[in-house]
């Protein structure tokens, strides 16, 4: 068996769905769309870079016009969003991947959405430094109404082409928003106990099922991306066992698979160490091998700082499959140079003008830029951190 064959075996989902290989296109936000629609950059992009791998996910797409985080995000939103996501999907399935859309709302965070003038929400009005703008608490018929837009977002999902949906629990947005002490001050049933943080999430993972059921394609994947834990200091929004009692619940009502962001904080981290590999304080296990335990045969994607094949091989001793960012924005051919035995070749720094070459969309370059316009090349160890590329 060659050395990196393992990269190559398929992965069987909980739908029973069968991938080609262990390869995830990370989800990452190209700051592209236009006003949330698709266009032509987006979809060169995305086909150079789904051709390979055996599921592609898009950057998170909003599920309402009071959920819009970046310029250039994606929308969900609407049903004229419908074509451009069809055409969208047409393109990540053309090499073979399974195409997932990826669902957001983030909750305190819309700033552009605020920008536009639209109301921004949260579960607890509370003030943040980092804020310029009010956001109000929801109200009960806000918390409904956003469940409900998951699960039109979803049947979208379904009308476009798409072979699934992936919800966006982590990196801050507003399920974790539910789910964090830190942000969730209510003493309502959507806060409070450790029980009653989670209902926001598990009633929309119920929407987002019944979207599913409705549609009547069983083998339509369900994907479930979560943040491990959220520390900041000496603040705790909430411990690993508290996300392991939500993941619980979660794979009782069924998904197909587990995707674990790992951008943990400096406190586990060095220059040197994948994150993916860090061991959870307190056990000699590490991320995934912890969350392993509470999912049992399905699968778990995980990543970071996945720059070489050998990076790429490391992640799938430790969990299932493993999603790459930064470096197929760097190489789009990464994964085939690994299939044909080419590693030698794999492009791992790069240049303003490079990615320019391997047709990154115009907004994802302008921010993937050092800021300073120089130019300079970009470490395959010290790349820019942009939040979500990995």
């Amino acid at each position: 068996m060659a050395k990196y064959d393992k990269l190559f075996e398929p992965v069987t989902l909980g739908n029973n769905v069968q991938v080609k290989n262990r390869f995830m296109l990370a989800p990452m936000c190209d700051d592209s769309a236009n006003h949330g629609q698709v266009i032509d950059q987006q979809l060169a992009y995305m086909e150079s870079r789904a051709a390979y791998v055996g599921i592609a996910d898009t950057g998170y797409a909003y599920v309402n016009d009071s959920g819009i985080q970046v310029d250039g995000q994606l929308s969900a939103a609407h049903d004229s969003d419908i074509p451009g996501l069809a055409k969208l999907a047409k393109v990540m399935k053309k090499g073979g991947a399974k195409a997932i859309l990826q669902l957001s709302h983030a909750g305190r965070d819309s700033g552009v959405s605020n920008a536009n003038g639209e109301r921004v929400y949260a579960p607890s009005k509370l003030k943040f430094s980092w804020l310029n703008y009010e956001v109000d608490e929801m109200t009960e018929a806000d918390i409904e109404q956003v469940i409900s837009d998951f699960k039109a977002a979803t049947h979208r999902a379904i009308k476009a082409g798409f072979d699934g949906v992936e919800i966006h629990n982590c990196n801050h947005d507003l399920l974790q928003q539910f789910f964090s002490a830190i942000s969730n001050h209510r003493t309502d049933q959507w806060g409070g106990s450790l029980e009653k943080r989670m209902a926001f999430p598990l009633a929309v993972q119920k929407a987002v099922k019944e979207a599913i059921t409705e549609s009547g394609k069983p083998d339509f994947i369900f994907g479930w991306r979560i943040s491990p834990e959220e520390k900041h200091g000496d603040q705790v929004g909430y411990e690993i066992n508290d996300m392991v009692a939500q993941t619980k619940k979660v794979i009782d009502e069924g998904i197909d698979y587990l995707n674990i962001s790992l951008n943990l904080s400096a406190d586990y981290n060095n220059s040197s160490r994948p994150s993916y590999d860090v061991q959870v304080k307190g056990t000699t296990e590490s991320f995934p091998a912890y969350f392993q335990k509470v999912v049992g045969n399905l699968p778990i994607y995980i990543g970071s700082n996945v720059l070489t094949a050998d990076d790429a091989l490391a992640a799938v001793d430790d969990a299932t499959g493993v999603y790459v960012g930064r470096e197929l924005l760097m190489d789009p051919d990464f994964v085939k140079k690994i299939m044909d035995g080419n590693t030698d070749q794999i492009i791992n720094t790069t240049t303003i003008e490079h990615l320019k070459e391997v047709g990154l969309p115009a907004g994802f370059v302008e921010n993937y830029a050092d800021k300073d316009g120089s130019g300079r090349m970009v470490s395959y160890r010290n790349g820019i951190p942009l939040p979500g590329l990995d």
